[in-house]
């Protein structure tokens, strides 16, 4: 075995501080690039940063919105913003004080007399509730975390029961139900007995079924399903789940006009950047080598997050500018018009690379006149469509797909909706290839029931 040493010439590419610094303030979100300035200014004294008042900040938005309204008659109805109700709208962008389901609950049973005891269990019970409004965690756990008898622990949950709104800590969908038709009264029979002996058919829509079951006509029990329907399955709906709701903040904002779009950047969401006057001053006129070379370091810095941030600001705004020209139809007539984009094309166009797209979309918000959209959602990666001229293959946007499947189902016969596989075959007419597995997909994604559920007798 012989041993050699042998030199080889090979090229690395190594990213810097300063690149890596960038590359991570890019795919920041604007509350991330806040924390990370705030951060900032505590550990380097030579930072300043300049945070107006959020309050400020959207007043000095909604001017320019308002100014760029009153060159257009079309924008009126775009922001859909009245001076009145300005308060109303600076709450809004800040949080949001709904009360909680608990809160209401609790408030409830405070004009009565209950015990320290009740009150405590009654507060574990409003605080346990799930997404629903449901009360899951049984009896047993409230004997055993406070010391009760079973009687005792029926009770006080059978007072929770009782409270507003209607079926609210029961233990599943059918005992909620059950609640709210009993407070309706005794001339619900049918209703009652559905509830409780025909749940899983009523699930399926096999109406004629459960009036087999029940003896009673078709009629009836359709009658009776429709009173159902009515009742709120979800009682905690329309509660804040607790603390503050948080305001989306978009980062870009696509204002249309007559003939063209324009594009403000919200730079509003995060502080800005300073350099310490005093600390700068220090070091034009002179001091200590150490504390110059300290000094020359921090303002390196300073400088280099301020290019990061130009860097993050520019790439966002041009990647805006790219999705406005290639999804004008988007903007214009909505979301059905949204076509198939990819990060790669995105890339292509602005000369960098397809990470740098990825990286620029994460965490951020675009607002138009057809709401607010994650700007992931405009690079749908979508599905075949053939049938092109010279049979040339492109893409059809996943969510034009599934806004067409709405306005089939919306068209078809009630009595003999379309099954999922005549949904494909229907697309397929139109020139899109999907399997009858993806439109069962698209379908329970857009929460519509299967033909047999949509099925009205």
């Amino acid at each position: 075995m012989e041993m050699s040493l042998e030199q080889k010439q090979s090229q690395k590419q190594i990213l810097s501080q300063k690149m890596l610094q960038s590359v991570e303030i890019l795919q920041m979100n604007a509350q991330e690039l806040t924390d990370f300035i705030k951060e900032l200014s505590l550990e380097n004294p030579v930072v300043d940063i300049e945070e107006a008042a959020l309050e400020d900040k959207t007043k000095e938005r909604i001017k320019k919105l308002e100014w760029l309204a009153g060159l257009d008659e079309q924008n009126r109805t775009y922001y859909q913003y009245d001076k009145d109700d300005s308060e109303d709208y600076l709450n809004n962008i800040g949080g949001d004080d709904r009360e909680t389901l608990a809160d209401a609950l609790l408030f409830q049973l405070m004009t009565k007399d209950y015990s320290d005891t009740q009150m405590a269990v009654f507060e574990y019970i409003a605080n346990s509730l799930d997404s629903s409004g449901y009360f899951t965690e049984g009896l047993e756990e409230l004997v055993r975390r406070f010391d009760l008898s079973l009687e005792q622990a029926e009770e006080c949950l059978q007072i929770m029961k009782g409270l507003e709104p209607a079926g609210v800590c029961a233990d599943s969908l059918q005992e909620c139900l059950a609640i709210q038709m009993e407070a309706l009264g005794a001339d619900y029979e049918v209703e009652q007995q559905i509830i409780a002996h025909c749940m899983e058919q009523l699930g399926k829509n096999q109406l004629p079924a459960i009036a087999k079951q029940l003896a009673v006509s078709l009629e009836e029990v359709k009658a009776a399903v429709a009173r159902i329907k009515k009742l709120n399955p979800r009682p905690a709906q329309g509660f804040e789940r607790g603390g503050m709701m948080r305001y989306t903040v978009p980062d870009v904002t696509v204002v249309k006009f007559q003939n063209r779009f324009e594009i403000l950047q919200n730079n509003y969401t995060y502080p800005s950047v300073r350099v310490n006057r005093e600390y700068l001053q220090m070091l034009k006129s002179g001091c200590d080598p150490e504390v110059k070379e300290y000094l020359t370091e921090k303002l390196n810095q300073v400088e280099q997050v301020q290019e990061a941030i130009e860097r993050r600001s520019s790439t966002l705004l041009n990647l805006a500018r790219c999705l406005v020209e290639e999804q004008a139809e988007f903007f214009l007539g909505g979301p059905r018009f949204l076509k198939p984009f990819l990060m790669q094309e995105a890339a292509e166009r602005l000369s960098v690379h397809e990470s740098t797209i990825s990286r620029t979309v994460k965490g951020k918000y675009l607002q138009c006149s057809w709401g607010i959209y994650p700007l992931n959602y405009f690079f749908e990666r979508g599905m075949h469509r053939f049938g092109a001229p010279n049979d040339e293959e492109e893409t059809q946007a996943s969510g034009t797909v599934k806004q067409r499947m709405r306005e089939l189902i919306a068209q078809e016969d009630k009595q003999n909706p379309y099954s999922d596989q005549q949904l494909s075959e229907l697309l397929e007419q139109e020139g899109v290839s999907i399997s009858r597995r993806t439109v069962m997909k698209y379908r329970e994604a857009m929460e519509i029931a299967n033909s047999r559920g949509r099925r009205q007798y």
